[in-house]
């Protein structure tokens, strides 16, 4: 009799021991015949050798989607999936031509964390205190933005008597009436697409609105016009840094509408906040390392509004009088002088390498 015949792999309280074990780790692939990975701050790891087989991960797959086979054939399955102990984010989707399943599994805390814990300063709430406008969060894949803008939203709904809806793909934060008025939409479920649900938002009342991602023109236009109309917009980019989330967010519109555009996000851009995720010098946990740009006292409008002068505003986040825009290379010298992070995780993270490098040297 084969061993297959006696072992029977429990995938899902494999899974469910991995996000209460307390590992700092942010995500679990699982991928047909290979092992299962999990990743670390210092990146992917193997947990076991054994390959994840398909019959391991089918009552996984049935949990996340009865209909899972039928709608892999097509396109991923984009699902939350709630345990007592946190909420998972679940992406199924083929491989291998066709011919391997896999699923990417993102964990969350059940309920957002405050912001004193995101490890961005507290001085961000000053940001949350605006009436209107635009505040940006932007940074690469898995740093962390969607936590960050949690925390905020958790913070306005504890601290302002507002109706704030959210438009996301899929739901990754599920929060309970405080203060405010919460209606989170999902797409597809709740609205069409991103655009198309702020769109409606606009004339359901809102005060404040989030958007889980700029990804086009349309949804570009409604959040730039949602801020100069009195809503306060809260809503997250894929750049490198706080100034390019700027030039990435104009880019959606045509050449010849740029300028206007510039000038109007001039005059409705709270601030950017530009966040990566680094290793800790031990290795054993995530540190937070930000950018701001405050568009506070119209600071940083004229960089904004001349598309010719945007480059000059890496100027204003080094400026230190009255100023609580910080570049990105501040903060990791910073990180790097506590010994909280390595030198060579802080030149990884960094987009001006050169200048940094400088910098560092300098402090030795």
């Amino acid at each position: 009799m084969s061993v297959e015949t006696f072992f029977h792999r429990d995938l899902l309280k494999e899974i469910v021991a991995l996000v209460n074990s307390g590992q700092s780790m942010s995500d679990i692939h699982i991928e047909q015949d290979t092992p299962l990975m999990v990743k670390t701050p210092r990146g992917w790891q193997q947990v076991t050798p054994e390959p994840v087989l398909l019959e391991d991960m089918t009552p996984v797959l049935l949990a996340i989607d009865e209909d899972w086979e039928d709608k892999i054939v097509e396109q991923a399955i984009d699902r939350p999936f709630l345990l007592t102990s946190c909420r998972l984010r679940c992406n199924v989707y083929r491989v291998s031509a066709g011919s391997k399943v896999t699923i990417s599994i993102r964990r969350l805390p059940l309920q957002p964390i405050t912001l004193e814990q995101t490890g961005l300063p507290l001085y961000v709430k000053t940001m949350l205190e605006a009436a209107k406008g635009i505040i940006l969060v932007t940074g690469p894949t898995g740093a962390g933005k969607t936590t960050t803008i949690a925390a905020m939203l958790e913070y306005l709904n504890s601290n302002r008597s507002a109706h704030i809806i959210t438009i996301e793909e899929p739901i990754e934060y599920q929060l309970e009436r405080k203060r405010a008025i919460i209606s989170q939409k999902e797409v597809p479920v709740d609205t069409a697409s991103f655009s198309s649900g702020l769109r409606e938002a606009m004339r359901q009342k809102p005060d404040i609105l989030m958007v889980g991602e700029i990804r086009d023109f349309d949804t570009a236009d409604t959040v730039l016009h949602a801020g100069e109309s009195g809503h306060l917009v809260l809503a997250s980019m894929h750049t490198n840094s706080a100034a390019s989330a700027i030039s990435k967010l104009l880019g959606f519109f045509p050449s010849e509408q740029r300028n206007q555009r510039a000038i109007a996000l001039s005059n409705s851009l709270v601030g950017v906040i530009f966040q990566s995720l680094l290793p800790s010098e031990d290795g054993e946990e995530f540190v937070l390392a930000s950018e701001m740009i405050f568009n506070n006292n119209q600071q940083a409008a004229p960089y904004i509004a001349d598309l010719d002068k945007l480059h000059m505003i890496s100027e204003l986040m080094k400026r230190k009088s009255d100023n609580m825009s910080r570049s990105l290379n501040e903060v990791l010298v910073q990180l790097v002088t506590k010994k909280t992070i390595s030198s060579k995780d802080a030149m990884r993270c960094a987009y001006n390498r050169l200048e940094l490098h400088e910098a560092l040297n300098s402090i030795r």
